[in-house]
């Protein structure tokens, strides 16, 4: 084949990969920032939605302790938990309040938008005002094995909460 003629070819396979790419992303993009709430509302009202949310996982174990800001010890992960065959969720939902900012984001992510991760372990990343980065070896897979319910539930030292339950 002469090099003139692999040219139009090699340059159509660039072009529909970058727009394979660019609309992948972008509807990764809209999926996410669908998913993703954030609302300001007076302290009482956070603090209620957080114990509401909280009272429906009443006695469960967390998967994921993580250790206060101020200590050196790592996150425990209860292992014991993942009794469950993958698979079986369907959304992971995500409670965040900062009660300085008098912020709660909610995020209700699809399974499978963790699925799209991979096995990897999952990154809980912060801030210097907040919660410190943390790299945990909890993969998606051992989410779903813990099944439905209480992932994790922290509270910061400035009062801002976590909570992540599984459904």
């Amino acid at each position: 084949m002469a090099p003139r003629k692999v040219w139009p070819i090699v340059l159509g396979i660039v072009i529909f990969v970058v727009i394979v790419g660019v609309g992948f992303l972008g509807t990764m993009v809209y999926l996410v920032t669908r998913q993703v709430h954030v609302e300001t509302m007076p302290t009482r009202q956070g603090i209620e939605e957080f114990e509401r949310v909280r009272a429906s996982l009443a006695g469960q174990t967390p998967f994921i302790e993580i250790p206060d800001e101020d200590s050196d010890a790592a996150p425990v992960v209860h292992r014991e938990l993942e009794t469950h065959k993958p698979g079986q969720l369907s959304t992971v939902h995500v409670r965040v309040w900062v009660e300085r900012e008098r912020k709660l984001v909610r995020v209700d992510l699809p399974m499978w938008t963790l699925r799209l991760m991979g096995n990897n372990p999952i990154t809980i990343g912060g801030n210097d005002e907040g919660f410190r980065h943390i790299a945990l070896k909890v993969t998606p897979e051992e989410i779903e094995r813990r099944g439905p319910g209480l992932i994790m539930d922290h509270t910061g030292r400035r009062g801002e909460r976590v909570l992540i339950w599984s459904e």
